[in-house]
């Protein structure tokens, strides 16, 4: 029988594949991933010529004896010989150092690059035994792989010094490259245990989406709901960025609350897409609750006759990325028109080295990024290296990119952020964004309660407001602790946290438009966590938030009079818990301390929100908050690709996807699951907290989890079955 590739899956009624079917899969796959992603790059014609070479030879080790026969019997036992290594070593002799590499972090991830190629035998970490037994196999695996492919792979002619070319790839460009092996090797496996079906994405169809867009908002406009000076404010913006002409590739739009940036932003990338002839376009959020709304939107403005619209819009909530063969098909990728994403999804794939996460990136060069509530998308410290990615992107892989928020901070503009200082022209004329930032000044004001509350000390001051009450706290523990505390004393209040998984915060948040737009309501309050700061189109009476940073105290204010209805403006009060049923964020401690001065020199009164955000990250910046950016900038120059990834992170934890139900059931019972299934069925908890409560793994690697605990859908999630356990892991529970 011919060598394989992959064992049969007997049980399944799959038969083993072939080695060659392999190999010419995954190389044409790459070949065409690396020329699309290439089409729109500087560097010429070497991405394509580099993942191509990588891919003929990616599998060549599993053509060893003992390797194939694990594979003919069938087992899941991975490889005696690692298959990584021939290739590796074939490509090294011939001087192809790039190629070599990709093949060496196939399955790996990127390595200490630099420090790699210094060593005097490198990409060699296998062990003795495996390296010996490939030394002196190598020609013999080498002529049955020619016999094999002689159609599609040549003998290849030596390159000259290959640890200088494995140099001439920059950063970006090797993470693009291994995107392209990577999706390629994983489509091709998926697909033939039937894990993957081909479905095939939209097309761009750029003028008719600009056409669909353009019906959608004058229907709107005809419906005439809400002020109309504010409704007129909305059209202006949506023509200013609209009617745009791009000159550039970095805009900025500073465009307040409620003022329509979601259609007005998108207006002006697709007229770029269409123009530049762009292959996507991203939109990049900072919390995941806030997806589905504008997801909802834009599918229903953008979808044409006869299309699927979760193949035009494509909902990125959070990690749905899987290493593990059986759970590849679960992955999210990159490739429909739009996509909707969050900020740690977006930022942190940039600066990945893990193949699962990597591997759908070759699908952003060429394409339009509209960074929404841009000053919360970060902590202070990772905006040096992403602005460098970001002019990178514009730059040489041809990316449009807009950061657009009410309160826009402009840190281009101070050497802290930027070497040297940037300036970025606007979507939006002068005399617009000062009639925008007037009305954001009359619309809320912003109070500190200075001395510091208990969870009993809290409820009461809500209970003495009128009208619906937002109250967000810091962690998804206190906030299910104070929800539960309230709801026991009779307190009429809902609860939303991402305990929650995003299809039962879906019907929440309907259940809180519904109450927001009855007036005869009452009193009643949301108790929530960041998840709902920002983006999210609800508006309270009167909001109370954790001390926290000074842009999420912003942000909450976009979640009161936000149309500007209240005559007397409305409130955001900031307060301090000390309680035992409440948990802190240690990540917050430089951030509330810079709040507290703000609010102590009398800035926050003064200072229109961007110029409080902007001197608030700056002096979050200068006081250290958060991490080293000095040393992830020393890590990306010397592509030490683990260590960016591990320092660069938007939120510092480990955390594992865990199914819950009803999606949980359904996996169970081997029924079709879809990624999209795995976002709004899933939630995100710390590994150690998983382990800790000995939530069942799904897969050998432990990359998916069954929870197995109460989940209440209704109220408080996964929090339910914490709670009514103990609270002995209170500080596990840190994220939104």
């Amino acid at each position: 029988m011919p060598p394989l590739a992959h064992s049969a899956r007997p049980g399944a009624g799959i038969p083993g594949q072939f080695y060659a079917d392999h190999v010419r899969a995954v190389w044409a796959g790459a070949r065409d991933r690396a020329a699309a992603a290439s089409r729109f790059w500087s560097g010429g014609a070497v991405l394509e010529s580099v993942v191509q070479l990588a891919a003929r030879w990616h599998d060549l080790g599993k053509l060893d004896e003992k390797n194939q026969m694990l594979l003919d019997s069938g087992s899941r036992d991975r490889l005696p010989v690692k298959h990584e290594c021939a290739g590796t070593r074939y490509l090294c002799d011939l001087g192809h150092g790039e190629a070599a590499a990709l093949v060496y972090s196939h399955h790996r991830g990127l390595p200490d690059l630099l420090a790699e190629i210094s060593e005097e035998e490198p990409f060699n970490r296998f062990g003795e035994n495996v390296r010996a037994r490939v030394e002196r196999l190598l020609p013999q695996y080498v002529a049955s792989h020619l016999e094999l492919l002689a159609d599609a792979c040549d003998s290849q002619p030596q390159s000259g010094n290959w640890r200088l070319s494995a140099r001439r790839l920059p950063s970006v460009a090797w993470r693009m490259a291994l995107s392209c092996l990577v999706d390629s090797d994983h489509s091709d496996t998926a697909r033939h245990y039937r894990r993957e079906i081909d479905t095939e994405p939209a097309a761009p169809k750029w003028e008719e989406r600009i056409q669909a867009l353009e019906r959608y908002v004058q229907a709107l406009r005809k419906q005439g709901k809400g002020d109309p000076a504010r409704n007129d404010l909305r059209q202006r913006i949506y023509e200013s960025c609209r009617d745009f002409a791009p000159q550039c590739s970095i805009y900025a739009c500073e465009s307040s609350v409620g003022t329509g940036k979601t259609t007005a932003v998108m207006a002006h990338l697709l007229r770029v897409a269409r123009e530049r002839k762009l292959r996507h376009i991203f939109v990049v959020l900072p919390y995941t609750n806030i997806i589905n709304q504008a997801v909802n939107v834009y599918r229903e403005a953008l979808s044409l006759a006869g299309e699927d619209p979760e193949r035009v819009v494509a909902a990125h909530h959070h990690q749905v990325e899987f290493g593990t063969p059986e759970l590849r098909q679960l992955s999210t990728l990159w490739d429909c028109p739009i996509t909707v994403t969050t900020a740690v999804q977006f930022f942190e794939t940039l600066a990945s080295s893990e193949t699962a996460r990597l591997r759908k990136l070759h699908e952003l060069p060429g394409s339009a990024v509209f960074i929404d509530e841009a000053h919360a998308a970060l902590p202070a410290f990772l905006w040096p290296q992403t602005w460098k990615w970001i002019k990178e992107l514009a730059q040489q892989w041809s990316c449009h990119f807009v950061l657009a928020s009410g309160s826009l901070v402009r840190f281009w503009e101070y050497e802290e952020f930027a070497s040297p200082p940037d300036s970025l022209p606007s979507l939006l004329r002068p005399a617009l964004c000062d009639e925008t930032e007037n009305a954001e000044r009359a619309r809320v004001a912003y109070h500190q309660i200075t001395e510091s509350l208990t969870l009993d000390g809290l409820a009461e001051l809500v209970r003495n407001k009128r009208g619906p009450q937002l109250v967000i706290v810091n962690t998804v523990f206190t906030a299910a602790n104070l929800a539960r505390h309230m709801k026991a004393d009779g307190y009429d209040v809902l609860h939303l946290s991402t305990a929650l998984c995003p299809a039962d915060r879906e019907r929440i948040i309907e259940q809180v438009r519904e109450r927001l737009n009855n007036p005869a309501g009452g009193n009643w309050a949301l108790v929530a966590t960041s998840c709902v700061e920002s983006g999210v189109d609800l508006s309270f009476r009167t909001a109370f938030r954790e001390m926290a940073q000074t842009a999420s105290m912003i942000q909450i204010g976009g979640r009161v009079n936000r149309h500007g209805s209240e005559e007397d403006g409305a409130d955001v009060w900031m307060f301090s818990l000390i309680d035992n049923g409440a948990t802190q964020n240690p990540v917050l401690r430089v951030p509330v301390r810079v709040l507290e001065w703000l609010f102590e020199s009398g800035d926050v009164k003064a200072l229109p929100p961007a110029e409080l955000c902007t001197k608030a990250l700056r002096t979050e910046l200068n006081e250290g908050a958060g991490g080293d950016l000095e040393e992830i900038a020393k890590a990306e120059r010397k592509k030490n690709f683990p260590e960016v990834a591990n320092k660069y992170q938007v939120i510092a934890d480990d955390s594992v996807t865990v199914l819950v139900p009803p999606l949980l059931g359904r996996f169970e019972r081997r029924e079709p699951v879809r990624s999209a299934d795995v976002a709004r069925g899933s939630v995100r908890i710390r590994r150690k907290a998983a382990e800790k409560m000995s939530l069942r793994p799904l897969c050998d690697r432990r990359e998916l989890y069954a929870w197995t605990l109460d989940y209440d859908p209704d109220f408080l999630g996964y929090m339910k079955g914490v709670l009514d356990r103990d609270q002995a892991l209170a500080g596990e529970f840190l994220s939104a």
